[in-house]
């Protein structure tokens, strides 16, 4: 259990370190624009109070020393996908109607529909004008690259938000289905490490490659997201309602009587944390749900395989543990 601990710390404190500097500089671009609206203002204050995504500054910035770059090089670019990916998440609880996220109210939840909207538009034009403003720093050849994987892996995203949209509260729909959705959605962690080594000025193949485990590790995140959503009472009321099926609970549903069992709980009006440890003790012991975690350890060893041709043997290591990590308890 100590060792499990340690690399999930471990994790924690590399992205921490090489997110710091660029989460500290979007918290002040975006406090810097005041409004009239109190509660706006308050919102803002809000969502930078509890504002710690360390995962995609952090990825970005072990895609830039991968490809050959500094990590300063890296720390301007950060802050724009800082603030695109706060606008993104934002509508994102809008759409999901997630009024609690870890255990603390969603801008969503705090302030309501119309405040949030708003607030993700800001942080959407904020991203914009300083991605436009560092056209300056970069060659044109590699800003019309990042513009275009922007483009490119955000209206993916949205594709897969309008995808699990229409599937919500479906309880019929394949593993297969939703894990296409999820595949679509890691869009936003492939193009944080492509623009990263990008950046970092790596050649194609080597942007490729980064890119690539970029998409693996976001799916591999949205699956243990998926698994730990299972645990939660909340969480798992929220999704009944809102969203699709955390992933294990579909593949377990393949077994038609196991799906009965489940269903039960899940048709209460309140599902309390002993339903919950049920639910997770009913799923575990499924051949379905054994079948998807050896699928989970088989693209994590692949993936490290594949970045065994990174030259930096140093960030090899670190990508590797962030695989090992995300992929740990499951």
């Amino acid at each position: 259990m100590k060792t499990k601990e340690k690399l999930i710390e471990q994790v924690q404190r590399l992205l921490e370190k090489r997110s710091q500097k660029s989460l500290e500089i979007a918290k002040k671009e975006i406090l810097q624009e005041k409004m009239e609206s109190k509660e706006v203002n308050d919102a803002f204050m809000y969502y930078v109070r509890n504002w710690n995504d360390v995962v995609h500054p952090g990825l970005l910035s072990i895609a830039c020393e991968a490809a050959g770059g500094s990590v300063d090089k890296a720390i301007p670019i950060q802050v724009v996908m800082l603030l695109l990916t706060a606008a993104v998440d934002t509508h994102d609880d809008i759409i999901d109607e997630s009024k609690t996220k870890y255990g603390k109210p969603t801008v969503f939840g705090r302030f309501g529909k119309d405040i949030a909207l708003l607030v993700g538009d800001a942080f959407l034009m904020k991203a914009l004008v300083l991605l436009h403003k560092l056209e300056k720093q970069f060659p044109a050849e590699k800003m019309d690259a990042i513009w275009n994987i922007i483009n490119s892996r955000f209206f993916e995203l949205g594709d897969a938000e309008a995808l699990e949209a229409s599937l919500k509260s479906n309880i019929d729909i394949s593993p297969e289905e939703y894990l296409r959705v999820l595949k679509m959605k890691a869009s936003t962690s492939e193009a944080h490490m492509r623009i990263g080594a990008i950046v970092g000025g790596g050649e194609h193949d080597i942007v490729d490659l980064i890119g690539n485990y970029g998409r693996t590790l976001g799916i591999l995140i949205g699956i243990r997201e998926d698994f730990i959503d299972t645990f939660e009472p909340e969480e798992l009321q929220n999704r009944i309602k809102n969203e699709c099926l955390p992933l294990p609970i579909l593949y377990a549903f393949k077994n038609p009587q196991t799906k009965k069992i489940i269903l039960d709980y899940l048709s209460k009006r309140e599902i309390s944390d002993k339903d919950a440890e049920r639910i997770v003790d009913i799923i575990f012991e499924e051949e379905n749900v054994e079948m998807l975690r050896n699928k989970v350890k088989r693209l994590a060893e692949e993936t490290c395989n594949a970045i065994s041709n990174i030259p930096n043997r140093n960030l090899v290591s670190q990508m590797e543990m962030l695989i090992n990590g995300v992929i740990e308890d499951l």
